[in-house]
């Protein structure tokens, strides 16, 4: 998708939308953050159209000073929910194409990442993966296993048990080393 089909497609929608649109999609990232960090990753997606429906209902009733009018005229509703659900998507894509610096990641944080990716929740992997990069480099007793063993405690779910955490500092320890003799 280029530029121009990005700027179209927000054209299509009014401004009304448009703001309801960067209000869903700030509340849904405020969601993932927060009480949603358990929940299924294919599940969130179908939570923008959700609350964009949500929120354009209740800008409706606001609007029309009658909350009948969504009961009336639902289609519309619904129709313009969605299309902000749908603008609040785009926006989270426009986000994460050209304002997110993926750049800023070091090779070492990036497969810290990728070990820890199935025992640390996804919205927490680079965060995890930086504090461990940097405890481990700052590290001048030689235990940076023990380090990062202590900080995935920290970010790990209650399934992963304590010996899978040690086996995993140990892992990143070696992969490191591998990493930096290359």
């Amino acid at each position: 998708m280029t530029i121009f089909e990005i700027i179209d497609s927000f054209t299509f929608y009014g401004i009304d939308v448009i703001l309801l649109a960067a209000l869903t999609a700030f509340t849904v990232q405020v969601f993932k953050w927060t009480f949603l960090k358990r929940i299924k990753r294919k599940l969130l997606t179908f939570l923008p159209f959700f609350m964009g429906t949500f929120y354009y209902a209740t800008y409706s009733a606001i609007t029309h000073m009658d909350f009948f009018y969504i009961i009336r005229e639902y289609t519309e509703v619904l129709e313009h929910g969605v299309s902000v659900g749908a603008a609040a998507t785009l926006l989270y894509v426009m986000y994460e194409q050209f304002v997110r610096d993926k750049d800023t990641v070091s090779p070492a944080t990036g497969v810290i990442a990728t070990l820890i990716d199935g025992y640390v929740p996804t919205e927490n992997v680079e965060r995890a993966a930086g504090l461990i990069t940097e405890a481990i480099y700052r590290d001048v007793t030689g235990d940076g296993a023990a380090k990062a063993a202590e900080i995935l405690t920290k970010f790990c779910g209650e399934d992963v048990s304590e010996r899978d955490v040690k086996l995993l500092s140990k892992l990143i320890i070696e992969t490191l080393a591998h990493l930096n003799t290359q």
